[in-house]
């Protein structure tokens, strides 16, 4: 070993035990700063270790980094006696279909998924596709990874595996319920160039869906827009295009397609909570019995839509596949755009989620506009990104906790506050704020039942915030 390469190891173990790149239920930073090669290959070695797999399923998005960063996961995976099925550039959600395909002990999976193009990260997942987080173990894996490497006698081997595409876009088709050539829909998609495209192609294709392409071409410095379709202006192209073309919708996916954001027939951006609300009716026919579990950032309107059917949980794919799993659920969403389905194993699919709005907005024979309708009243802020140093974020939790401490409060996941059920029309507000698990921010949530009092109690909270940190 030479004395730089000792260096750089012992730097790298270092920044692996300090490091802020382990988050709630991934490993996500920047490159080559924050997450590198060295870091990598002692992800994967740890991984191996702590899953106790003969083999693990590989997988990458199409950021720049992602080659250099798979090949030395698969060192790491290999030198613990390891195998590696690498399926290529895929989609997450085709990663996680790959795990169970293969029946493999776990996989990991190099995206960033969303975020910036300098930024790139590691999801783990267990055998059955079931992910690994904080709880689960990835605290174990940064110890592991923090330490001596493992290397054993028989070193694993890797085996190049791109043909489970076919059989993932055969499941994703029959999943839909829709059959080839029904759909009289014309689609805009965005697959922002990302990995989206080499998933949405096959599969509308597949379904002789009438569909017109925006960047399907793979380029991890995502020279058209941002990885995340909901953020800014990143739709306004995808908003043009469907009144350019007179489409019935606009669908748009993130770097890694688990995330999807969708505008309607007049090009405007339509919540992914509305979008849940859809799926789990099934274009009006509420199927009885069936659980539907959404985030705690949902608005007061889709919750009592919900009703009994509604569960509750944090953000996260962790903890929104354990509650679907504990209730049986058909179908979950976070805010974020993510979907879960039953079928998926309860993992997201963006792709899925598609194909079933797409069916359900033909069965219905109405305007997506129409659809989303009944789920316009109050007054939502959206989520509210404020950066703040992460040292002070449970500062401000509790300083949040004194400050509303007559009002009614939860921590299911950061602080919820409530003035509502009690409270006189034009007087009902609430907020959520919570810790982001994927960059040094603060995730604000605000509704009112009128515009005037949202917009008072944001500013509220904006300059509570900013005087605190």
């Amino acid at each position: 070993m030479s004395g730089n390469w000792s260096c750089r190891a012992v730097y790298c173990i270092i920044q692996l035990m300090e490091s802020v790149i382990f988050r709630a239920y991934d490993i996500r930073g920047v490159y080559p700063s924050q997450i590198n090669e060295d870091a990598a290959k002692r992800i994967g070695n740890a991984a191996a270790r702590f899953l106790k797999a003969k083999t693990v399923v590989v997988g990458e998005d199409g950021r720049l980094s992602s080659p250099r960063l798979r090949q030395a996961v698969v060192e790491g995976a290999n030198a613990a006696g390891c195998d590696a099925i690498y399926i290529g550039r895929c989609t997450t959600p085709m990663f996680y279909y790959a795990v169970k395909y293969f029946d493999a002990g776990g996989g990991i999976m190099i995206t960033a998924s969303h975020n910036p193009p300098e930024y790139n990260g590691l999801k783990i997942m267990g055998k059955g596709a079931v992910p690994v987080d904080t709880n689960g173990g990835l605290k174990i894996i940064q110890e592991l990874a923090s330490g001596e490497m493992l290397t054993t006698e028989r070193r694993g081997e890797t085996d190049n595996r791109p043909d489970v595409l076919n059989d993932y876009i055969n499941f994703l088709a029959n999943a839909s319920g829709i059959r080839p050539g029904e759909l009289n829909l014309k689609t805009i998609i965005d697959a922002g160039n990302g990995t989206g495209g080499m998933v949405a192609e096959p599969f509308f294709d597949k379904l002789k869906v009438d569909y017109s392409k925006l960047f399907f071409d793979i380029d991890g410095s995502f020279p058209n827009r941002a990885p995340d379709p909901a953020r800014g202006k990143n739709l306004e192209q995808l908003s043009r295009e469907v009144i350019r073309q007179k489409a019935d919708i606009g669908i748009a996916f993130d770097g890694d397609a688990d995330r999807l954001a969708v505008v309607d027939e007049k090009g405007e951006f339509v919540p992914s909570q509305y979008i849940l609300a859809i799926l789990w009716q099934e274009g009006g026919r509420a199927v009885s019995g069936h659980k539907v579990v959404y985030d705690l950032r949902f608005s007061r309107v889709v919750k009592d839509f919900f009703g009994t059917a509604g569960i509750r949980s944090m953000v996260g794919h962790s903890y929104m596949a354990d509650k679907m799993k504990i209730a049986d659920a058909l179908i979950g969403g976070e805010t974020s755009g993510h979907f879960f389905f039953r079928e998926t194993n309860y993992n997201e699919s963006a792709v899925l989620a598609a194909g079933k709005l797409l069916k359900i907005l033909q069965d219905s024979g109405k305007k997506l506009s129409e659809l989303a309708e009944p789920f316009k009243k109050g007054y939502y802020s959206g989520e509210i990104n404020i950066a703040l140093n992460i040292t002070v974020r449970e500062e401000i939790i509790g300083l949040l906790k004194i400050k509303y401490k007559n009002e009614e409060t939860d921590e299911l996941d950061g602080l919820t506050v409530e003035h509502w059920d009690k409270a006189p029309a034009g007087e009902k507000w609430w907020f959520n704020i919570r810790p982001s698990n994927t960059e040094p921010a603060m995730r604000l949530i605000v509704e009112a039942d009128t515009e005037e009092l949202m917009k008072e109690k944001t500013e509220e909270l904006r300059q509570f915030l900013s005087f605190k940190s």
